[in-house]
Order: structure tokens, then sequence, then C-alpha cells
């Protein structure tokens, strides 16, 4: 089968696609017939060495794909030949072998798709859907005041569509650039503001319930200011290259506000298999099915053929990717 992998850390250039022996389905594993393969910055950072991971070369990039089983291993039950199904190699957990023809993966972590939702969608759902689901169960919405950073990448856009679902009161979105603001209102921001212009906390004026920031740096110390008493600084990534961060003075404001600071990954559900599995097939259950029925939409922003996937590192390593990166085999 076709794989893309590095042999060692670097640029897009040192993704380079093979040939290597299909896998095969070991005991409690499905092998999967990939359609999609999904792109998130991670694998970029992975790629570049800015991870700071010690890696087996050659290393096969990708957390995230969509397909068809293709063979079901000893002890496997609920999962058949010829079923649809988002494989969430990342929950297993492990960070490779996703841009493949075919991956191995265990079964609790493989999902059954409904077929109104396309492998595509899938893969947007995968991490940045089961993030902004996540997210929104910790730190509700309903009938409140939202700022959302990043509003027009794969998490914020999620997060957009499924707080006004959820019954928000008011929701603003922040882009990077003048051009991705109407991705963030297509999805459902009531207004956008351009982080990267000097006063666009003039243009966002709060205050906010509830701000969610996988931004970090400059971003976060304008954006604290703009939370209302008792509000809650959702913080979620680190995408400027700096973690958000609460020096004393900012500590004793929100102290004094009664203001929450919350933290999340996706790996902190993802340490107790015995949690892992129903844990995220609640929440795929209900992001699936409202796709299904129609109540949310999944922004494909880019399509690329998997041989063309340092192209799509470099685009996604620019910024100036909209919506979900997907490569197809």
């Amino acid at each position: 089968m076709k794989v893309v992998s590095i042999s060692r850390f670097g640029g897009p250039e040192e993704l380079r696609l093979s040939e290597v022996p299909t896998p095969v389905a070991g005991p409690g594993q499905v092998l999967i017939k990939v359609e999609a393969i999904g792109l998130n910055l991670g694998d970029a950072i992975i790629r570049s060495g800015r991870s700071g991971l010690e890696l087996p070369m050659p290393f096969v990039p990708g957390g995230e794909v969509a397909g068809t089983v293709a063979a079901v291993g000893d002890g496997v039950s609920g999962l058949t030949v010829g079923d649809r199904v988002l494989g969430a190699i990342f929950a297993e957990p492990r960070l490779d072998g996703g841009y493949a023809e075919f991956v191995a993966i265990s079964a609790d972590v493989a999902f059954r798709l409904p077929d109104a939702v396309s492998f595509d969608a899938a893969v947007a759902l995968a991490v940045q859907g089961l993030t902004a689901e996540q997210l929104l169960a910790r730190n509700p919405v309903a009938g409140k005041s939202v700022l959302v950073h990043s509003a027009a990448g794969g998490v914020g856009q999620l997060l957009v569509r499924l707080a006004r679902l959820a019954g928000v009161a008011r929701i603003v979105g922040t882009v990077g650039r003048a051009a991705k603001r109407d991705a963030a209102l297509a999805a459902g921001a009531d207004r956008v503001a351009v982080s990267g212009e000097a006063d666009w906390a003039a243009e966002a004026p709060g205050p906010y319930d509830v701000v969610f920031d996988a931004a970090g740096g400059e971003i976060t110390a304008a954006s604290l200011p703009l939370l209302a008493p008792e509000g809650r600084y959702a913080v979620y990534g680190g995408a400027s290259g700096v973690y958000p961060s609460f020096g004393p003075a900012e500590m004793a404001g929100v102290t004094a506000a009664a203001q929450t600071i919350a933290g999340f990954s996706l790996w902190s559900l993802l340490g107790d298999p015995a949690r892992r599995g129903p844990a995220l097939a609640a929440s795929y259950g209900r992001l699936f099915g409202a796709v299904a029925d129609g109540w949310l939409s999944v922004d494909i922003g880019h399509r690329f053929a998997l041989a063309d996937a340092a192209e799509a590192h470099r685009l996604i390593e620019s910024r100036g990717s909209v919506g979900k990166i997907v490569l197809v085999p």
C-alpha cells in the first residue's frame, strides 16, 4: 500500500510517498480501507520536530481516518466488513499511521458512521468536532455571551455552530485575517473582528460570559479584560507558540471577579481505556446525529491527494486555510 512518511524532522519537503506492506487486523482490531484522512496543525508540528517527541523513523503521520472496514480481527464484535467507520487513531492513543491507504486500529476506537455522514465530515469531526463538543460540555453557553477566537478554523467554526445549537445568546468571533471573516459569519457568528489588527478588542466589545482561546500570547492579554464577572475563560491550546498565561496581577483580577480559568485537552479523555471508548462514542453519537439530522454542517475547505501531503502541510502552516483540510488516498 502507499503511505506518506518522514525519515527525519524538517519542512514539508520531508514528506515522501512510498510503498509498504499492507497491515493485517490483529486480535481486537479492524483493518480500514481509508477514504479520507484528516490533517491537523499538530501533524505539521510533529513533522517539523517542534513537538519535542522522539519518534521511530520512518514515521507515518496522521491520527484520524475514515473509510470502510476491510477485515476484522479475532475477538471483535459489533463491526463487520463493509461498515463505514471513523478511525480515531489518536484515541488509542498514538500519533502515527493515518497517512496511508489502509490502517489497522483497535476496534473500540472505530466508530460506525450513519450513511448521511460523509467520510470527509467524519474526519473533520474526529479531533476538531470532539474538541468543540467537549469544550461546550464543560463550559455551557446557553443564554450567554461568548467570544470564540480563531472562529474560521476547524475547531472555531464548530464551536460557533454547536454554540448556536446550544442556544447561545450572542457569539462574537475573531479571525487572523480579514479574508476569513465571511467563514466565521457563515458559521453563525453575530460579529467578527480581525485579531491581526491592533484595535480588534474595540471591534469585539464585551463583556463575555465565556471566552474560548487556543491562541495565547497577545490575544490572551487583550481578551481577559473582556471577561464578565463570574465568567469562564476556556484555554485549549497555544497556536501562537505561547500558551495563554496569567501573571499575579491578572490572577488577582480573576479572583476579585470570581472568574474561572478552565483548561482542556483531549488527552484528559484518553488516559483511561475503560472511560475512553464510552466517552468518545457518546460525543460522536451526538455529533454524527446532528450532521445526519441536518442541524450541523461541516466546512471542508481543502482536499489534497495523499501524494500532495507536502502542499497540504504548507497550506496549514501558512495559516491561510479555512475549514478542514482532507487528504485523499
